[in-house]
Order: structure tokens, then C-alpha cells, then sequence
């Protein structure tokens, strides 16, 4: 791989740049909310780090490879990569302003031979089978509406021996992090607004519910839209409305009811907030697709602090005792 100091120095001065009070209004202001490290030189020579550090546990060389990031957000993960040496690197996202964002960079600083960024879900994505070397999902996985469709698309557009890496937080293992994980899926589907941990709620899912069945049913009681919308947890704009239609037909009141044990559903986009995933399982569970899969517990290191790293190393390769402790996991899946 490329010199460290070489790609951080590098990533450190561009982000130095993107990251100016004055391009607020230049770039999504979520950027300064999701990486508030990157408004300093320690967190930007960090992000680079975990980079690294993702593909030394893979061991993959990102020098010439074909990359794609699924969820890819702002774009930082493929703009370190590009600084490490790939050839290509494509990012899809459902989140336009994300997207846009990431787009502007890649045009402010001429990066358009090697990034590439598309504001699509999943499900539309569509590429050539066997065409890429690596395929990253960093602090995805949890929001995809359909992670089985994720696992075969990703063994499609991997070459033989290419490499899957997941990386999330080990809300399915740590019990803290499963408690806190049930407080955002309430905060979310009930509210109220504001902020929970790196998330922020604008509006409740129940609330939108409400509006998309007010805006169809305009004529209904705020009592019944109220009902309705609170009966129709975890459904789409399309299945809302058939549950409604429903009930004027026949009286029979939707059961989709949120008890805390479900994944909430934006209703609009069908985006899901934080799933809870057991890295070991999810390891199992692909190498039902094809993949030679190994779960890590993660404890951090990124930062830079020799300790912190030592002690990493150490819990990592006591997976799988370590992991119902450990804050994230990690996934590393070779296609066979």
C-alpha cells in the first residue's frame, strides 16, 4: 500500500479545505454534524487510519482496484481510497444531499477520473457482473431495506477473489448498544425531534404516516388519521394507503402496531434506521451466498494511540469471545 503519511497528508489538505465555515452553504450542513472530526488535522490523519486499517485486516491493496461503496454517503471512504491509489471508485446513495455533496467535492477538486458518485438505493443499482475488485459497506449495512439483495449483488459484481468488507456498529452483540439501538428505533417512530446519538429525527414516522394519509383522505377525522397512522408502523407510502382503502372498505383496522421490536420504516424512502445485526451470524449467513467470511470484534485504534492498537489486536483475534463486547465489528468476505 501507498506510504500513510503520504495519503494522510494529502487527505488532511483536502479536507482542510472542504471542511471551511464559509462552505456551509457550499456543502450539505449535515457534513459538519455526521464528521465533526474533519474540521480538525487529528480527525482527518484518524479517518485516513481506519481506512487503512479496514484494508490490512482484508488485506487488499487498493493500488489499481475497482472499488464501490454501497451507502457511500459523503463520499469520505472513496476519497481516501483515491488518494490510496485505486483506479476507480463508484459510490451510490439514496440520500441526494449526500450525494450532491459528495458530487461537488469530486468536482471542486478534480476528481472525476477516478470517483464517481450516483444518488441511487440498492435495489436500482445496477452493475456489470465480475467488475469490481472490492466492495465496501461502511456503517450501512443497518439501513439497508433488504440485505439479502445486498449479498447477492455484491457476489455478482465482485471478481473472483474480491473482497466484501463490512463494517458497523455491534448493535446486535453488545447489550448496551442493543438498549440504546431500541431507544433510536422509538425515538424515530414515535419522536420527539432532535437529536440521539449521531442521528437526528426531524420528523416522527408516525407523523408522515399521518400526512401521507391526510393528503389522499383529507376528509377524514384527525381521530381516525391519528389511528390509522399509528396502525401502520414499518409500512410504505403504497402499502399505507392500501391498508387504508382497507378499512373504508371493510371497518377492519391495520395491526401493524410498533411494539419496540421492530426496525422502524421511513415511509417515504424505505429507508431503515439501525438494524440489529450479530456479526457472527451475519458471517454465516454469507457464506450461504458464496462468500469465505470471518466476523472481528473491533475496540478502536484508528486514533492513533499505540495502547489502544495493542489492545485491539489482542481482542480481535479473541473473536468470537471478545465480540459481546466490543463497541463495532468488522467483516472481511472473499467471493470463492
Amino acid at each position: 500500500m501507498r506510504a500513510f503519511r503520504t495519503v494522510s497528508q494529502a487527505v488532511d489538505a483536502l479536507y482542510a479545505q472542504v471542511m471551511r465555515p464559509e462552505n456551509k452553504g457550499r456543502y450539505s450542513e449535515e457534513l459538519w454534524h455526521y464528521y465533526p472530526q474533519l474540521t480538525h488535522s487529528r480527525g482527518r490523519i484518524q479517518e485516513t487510519r481506519y481506512v487503512y486499517d479496514l484494508c490490512r485486516l482484508a488485506r487488499f491493496d487498493p493500488e489499481g482496484a475497482r472499488v464501490l461503496d454501497a451507502g457511500c454517503g459523503y463520499g469520505l471512504q472513496l476519497t481516501i481510497l483515491h488518494f490510496m491509489g485505486i483506479r476507480e471508485g463508484i459510490g451510490i446513495d439514496p440520500y441526494e444531499d449526500r450525494l450532491n455533496t459528495f458530487r461537488q467535492i469530486i468536482q471542486d477538486f478534480c476528481l472525476q477520473t477516478t470517483l464517481q458518485g450516483y444518488p441511487i438505493g440498492l435495489e436500482k443499482a445496477t452493475f456489470e457482473p465480475e467488475s469490481f475488485d472490492m466492495v465496501l459497506s461502511n456503517e450501512a449495512i443497518s439501513h439497508y431495506p433488504d440485505v439479502e439483495l445486498f449479498f447477492k449483488k455484491a457476489y455478482q459484481w465482485l471478481r473472483p477473489g474480491g473482497v466484501l468488507i463490512i463494517a458497523d456498529g455491534n448493535n446486535g452483540a453488545n447489550p448496551r448498544l442493543v438498549r440504546f439501538t431500541r431507544e433510536v428505533w422509538r425515538r424515530f417512530e414515535q419522536g420527539p425531534p432532535g437529536t440521539i446519538g449521531a442521528h437526528c429525527i426531524e420528523r416522527p414516522y408516525v407523523e408522515m404516516r399521518a400526512e401521507i394519509i391526510r393528503q389522499t383522505y383529507p376528509d377524514l377525522e384527525q381521530s381516525v388519521v391519528r389511528q390509522l397512522a399509528e396502525r401502520t408502523s414499518g409500512m410504505t407510502k403504497e402499502a399505507i394507503l392500501q391498508a387504508v382503502a382497507h378499512y373504508l372498505r371493510t371497518g377492519e383496522l391495520p395491526q401493524s402496531i410498533f411494539d419496540g421490536t421492530q426496525c422502524p420504516v421511513n415511509p417515504y424512502s424505505g429507508a431503515v434506521i439501525e438494524r440489529l445485526f450479530h456479526p457472527l451470524r451475519l458471517a454465516q449467513e454469507l457464506q450461504r451466498f458464496g462468500f469465505r467470511a470471518r466476523a472481528y470484534a473491533y475496540f478502536g485504534g484508528a486514533g492513533g494511540n499505540p495502547l489502544v492498537r495493542i489492545a485491539n489486536a489482542v481482542l480481535q483475534a479473541m473473536t468470537p469471545l471478545s465480540v459481546r463486547w466490543a463497541p463495532s465489528f468488522r467483516i472481511v468476505a472473499y467471493k470463492q
